[in-house]
């Protein structure tokens, strides 16, 4: 599987690739280490969950999905035993890509109807250290990445990842003093004015509980 992704990141304007099973778990990652295996699990049981939606409301098979952001842009290849997710520059050339990517969903398809397909090894758990200031509780992500979800798509997951390591913090011990600094350079993610605000306004809300 690996390898199929490999062929899919070479293409000119693609950041890297996953590939998730129907329920969203995710079998093979080719991204770069700060898109963590948690984060990629988040994308693709939305992913999951997003087309399986879709294919109720219409009552039909839906095809890839192609969700362009400023940032970025998520190419989803719906393998129907799974999913191919490709993070790419929003200018990328698509009917390029699909030349590789299309090539790589049926060997990925035909892999994971096969069963050789393994999930992501998890690595193993060390003790946890104290941290040295005062950390967001878990309830505050929960509520700004699901706020971000519902403006942005599956994209949020990543961009809430992005500014996260921005600011030189992880999502596990991030400190409760640059908590407004991450809700700005979140809110400067959303286009829409109104939007902005909104979403400003639920995470201000969770920082206080």
């Amino acid at each position: 599987m690996e390898n199929a992704l490999q062929n899919v990141n070479a293409v000119v304007g693609v950041s890297g690739s996953f590939v998730c099973d129907g329920e969203g778990q995710v079998l093979a990652s080719a991204l770069p280490d700060v898109f963590d295996e948690t984060m990629l699990s988040n994308v693709g049981r939305t992913v999951a969950q997003t087309i399986a939606g879709l294919e109720l409301a219409r009552r039909r098979k839906v095809g890839d999905l192609d969700l362009v952001y400023r940032e970025g842009r998520l190419v989803v290849k719906n393998l129907r035993v799974g999913y191919l997710c490709i993070l790419c520059v929003p200018t990328i050339n698509v009917p390029l890509l699909n030349l590789t990517a299309n090539v790589a969903a049926r060997k990925l398809a035909a892999q994971i109807k096969a069963g050789r397909a393994a999930p992501v090894e998890k690595p193993a758990l060390h003790e946890a250290k104290v941290p040295a200031v005062p950390t967001l509780n878990g309830s505050f992500f929960t509520k700004a990445e699901r706020e971000l979800t519902r403006l942005m798509g599956p994209m949020a997951v990543f961009v809430l990842q992005e500014q996260i390591a921005a600011l030189g913090e992880s999502r596990e011990a991030f400190p409760q003093d640059k908590a407004r600094q991450l809700v700005e350079r979140l809110a400067a993610e959303i286009e829409n004015e109104d939007q902005r605000a909104r979403f400003q306004q639920v995470a201000l809300e969770a920082l206080k509980e």
